[in-house]
């Protein structure tokens, strides 16, 4: 019997070319390479070998973060994106002191409170007087 998965979502769907790899993918992969193999080649001999190491691996983890990187629906440039925004541009922050919102409230209630007790005493001192 043959089967067939079929995700949830269409917009789960991601077609695949070679060894499952996804078109992003090969050209991450393609870009890696083309990018980490000449810096490996020609930094062999003019800086040591763990420097080397280090700085392909850092040439090559955004390639591999555009490539292989999903978090929360988004894609890497979108991730690095809102990253970006979050950690370097003014933000606007809504604060509200529920606390102080409390005791304002509670002050005005005893103001009012206050306000009606003098009513009433105002009103009984009137009609003592008649």
């Amino acid at each position: 019997m043959l089967e067939a998965k079929i995700p949830a979502e269409i917009q789960e769907y991601k077609s695949k070319i070679i060894a499952g790899l996804s078109l992003r993918q090969l050209i991450a992969i393609g870009g890696a390479i083309a990018v980490g193999v000449p810096v490996g080649v020609f930094g062999y001999g003019k800086i040591s070998n763990d420097l080397l190491l280090w700085l392909v691996i850092l040439i090559v983890v955004p390639f591999a973060g555009y490539g292989f990187l999903h978090f929360k629906g988004m894609v890497f440039e979108e991730f690095v994106k809102v990253m970006f925004r979050y950690y370097f541009l003014p933000q606007k922050r809504v604060y509200e002191d529920t606390d102080a919102n409390l005791f304002i409230g509670l002050n005005e209630e005893l103001l009012e409170l206050e306000i009606e007790q003098q009513r009433l005493e105002y009103e009984d001192d009137e009609t003592e007087w008649r």
